[in-house]
């Protein structure tokens, strides 16, 4: 299960991110897990009522259960907010908490695939995309119902990997939809649609078909984890089991043989 630590594992402040994102407490600190390692990490607020902490969690447990590439560190975290304010500006509804729900992450030495100049962020895309590993984080995020996965929130390791970040919109519709926050949406395939040719994007869609017959075992595997993980960040026992039948019932119909083909408008 991923772990939920208190807010002395915060240590260490160690600069904002260059790249915030929406969400503006994101930055970089030393955190140490219950057997006392240091993970330096990029971390995250989430207000209450958001789900945003709760999704990352079920993301990076899907994750390492199906092997994809990810940071291999992750934590739930109670961040200080005292502390946090000495080192950053924090916008007024944050400071009336002494605490505040934060999920961090171990640091990816990697780069972004956008680039400021278009041709050569059309030639990392479409090398991205015909990456095997792309088309797996693409099935993942179909069966995941993640609904903001784009080039822009991927880290291309030095090795040539692709490790992507930002997976707080997974579970679209119980997380987010059911709470009443809607958001856009972006997709993988969309971007594999627009800027493959069609050979290559024929290719990248049977990718994914051949991906997902790796989510029935992954979610068998991870299933016990999760549910003592929504089990821990639930308010009583009762909301905790529903909501996680819920969640297991959801990723179990679409990890069936023949869900992602049928899905893609694909024969399997």
């Amino acid at each position: 299960m991923i772990p939920i630590l208190p807010a002395s594992a915060w240590r260490e402040f160690r600069g904002v991110a260059k790249n915030k994102g929406q969400n503006h407490t994101t930055h970089q600190a030393l955190i140490v897990d219950a057997q006392g390692i240091e993970h330096l990490c990029y971390v995250k607020a989430s207000p209450p009522g958001f789900p945003m902490v709760i999704a990352e969690a079920i993301a990076w447990m899907i994750a390492k259960a199906l092997d994809l590439p990810r940071p291999q560190f992750a934590a739930v975290i109670l961040l200080p907010v005292p502390q946090l304010m000495q080192h950053m500006g924090l916008d007024q509804h944050w400071r009336r908490y002494p605490t505040i729900l934060g999920y961090c992450s171990s640091a990816v030495p990697g780069r972004h695939i956008t680039s400021r100049w278009p041709f050569i962020a059309r030639r990392r895309h479409a090398s991205a995309l015909r990456h095997a590993s792309v088309a797996e984080i693409a099935a993942f995020d179909v069966w995941a119902e993640n609904q903001d996965r784009h080039l822009g929130n991927f880290l291309q390791t030095a090795q040539g990997d692709y490790v992507p970040i930002d997976n707080e919109l997974i579970l679209y519709s119980l997380l987010w939809l059911a709470n009443g926050l809607p958001f856009g949406h972006n997709s993988l395939r969309a971007a594999a649609r627009a800027q493959l040719k069609s050979g290559d994007y024929k290719r990248f869609e049977a990718a994914m078909i051949l991906a997902s017959d790796q989510h029935l075992p992954a979610l068998e595997d991870v299933s016990p984890r999760l549910r003592q993980f929504i089990l821990s960040m639930a308010p009583d026992t009762q909301a905790g089991n529903a909501f996680a039948a819920t969640v297991l019932e959801f990723l179990d119909a679409r990890a069936q043989p023949g869900w992602l083909a049928n899905e893609l408008g694909q024969i399997s």
